[in-house]
């Protein structure tokens, strides 16, 4: 009695066997591509490449320009560390000069003219891994005194939720708050988080290489507060390798003389 099931046992067993057999032989899935390196931001309508980007053959950022060359920075490294930016357009020399504390974390940017005097410093604060303040020292007199403050919080996936920009009653102008919040996060790449730093046109571009505000990218940004408020839902193309090649954006005033009116924005992104 206990003979007949074997057969059946059996078969089971080569079954299993062959299942496993071809489990093992079968190919693995090829590794993803690595990112390409991002050359151009184009924003249609404004200065144009409003960022260009250039590498040495390692693929480390060596040069970047801005709005079709009103800055332009060659970025010099202390083995793997920014310690200069250096401006070279005709009619501005400037110097952005990198402090890290012990840990390596970028501590302070300060800004010097051609001539070394520095007039104006960018303090950074961390909490663990996350940046989540900037503040803006800018010389009045003989003192530095803070005129804008920007604080960050972020989703547990460690995406950026909330921007808050302060800027302080200084120098005769008018105190202002608002905040952007950001949602609904694919899970493709960003490449384009450094204009969150860099609000203002003219302002200079303080580059922040290993400090990641946004991994991924935003379907929706909401402005609140002292300013013109808005809703931006955005839609966007990638490449094979997940990053934007298009980002097309839909926002709605909510406030001030244009609410209820639309814009379409966009950018472009191209690569090496």
């Amino acid at each position: 009695m206990l003979s007949k099931p074997l057969p059946f046992l059996f078969i089971i067993i080569l079954l299993m066997s062959c299942k496993k057999d071809n489990i093992e032989s079968s190919p693995s899935s090829p590794a993803p591509l690595p990112p390409l390196l991002l050359k151009d931001i184009v924003v249609p309508h404004l200065p144009s490449p409003y960022y260009h980007f250039e590498y040495d053959s390692s693929g480390k950022l060596v040069f970047v320009s801005f709005a079709s060359d009103l800055t332009r920075y060659h970025v010099n490294y202390d083995r793997d560390r920014i310690i200069e930016m250096q401006n070279d357009i005709l009619v501005n020399k400037d110097r952005l000069q990198y402090f890290y504390d012990a840990i390596g974390k970028v501590q302070t940017v300060n800004y010097a003219d051609s001539t070394g005097i520095v007039y104006t410093k960018i303090n950074f604060t961390f909490d663990g891994q996350k940046l989540v303040k900037i503040e803006r020292e800018k010389k009045l007199g003989g003192n530095f005194i803070i005129d804008k403050t920007m604080s960050l919080t972020y989703h547990d996936d460690g995406n950026l939720f909330e921007l808050t920009y302060h800027y302080w009653p200084v120098n005769g102008m008018p105190e202002s708050i608002y905040t952007d919040r950001f949602e609904q996060y694919d899970n493709k790449i960003n490449v384009d988080g450094l204009d969150l730093v860099h609000n203002e046109f003219f302002d200079h571009l303080v580059l922040l290489p290993g400090i990641s505000l946004q991994k991924n990218n935003p379907q929706k940004e909401t402005r609140t507060g002292n300013a013109e408020n808005y809703v931006v839902d955005y839609i966007y193309s990638y490449n094979d390798r997940g990053q934007p090649l298009n980002k097309k954006g839909s926002l709605l005033f909510l406030t001030g003389s244009n609410a209820g009116q639309r814009f379409e924005t966009n950018s472009i992104y191209s690569y090496y």
